[in-house]
């Protein structure tokens, strides 16, 4: 695909805003529970994303729970 930049890595702290808008999109459609963007931002370490430029357009979590 000609134009498109993927990269793959570690969110940052100010990804939370994009990571919570991804994240309840799919949430309103019954895909997966809401999360509240405290609960993203205390979390953001167990994120990655997918960025396109600036935009991301991805995100994973993997949170271990003992």
């Amino acid at each position: 695909m000609e134009g498109v930049n993927l990269k793959v890595e570690k969110a940052r702290i100010g990804d939370a805003p994009q990571i919570h808008k991804l994240a309840n999109h799919f949430a309103e459609k019954g895909m997966m529970l809401p999360r509240a963007l405290s609960e993203v931002y205390e979390n953001v370490r167990d994120f990655f994303v997918v960025r396109d430029g600036d935009v991301v357009v991805a995100c994973a979590s993997l949170h271990v729970y003992w």
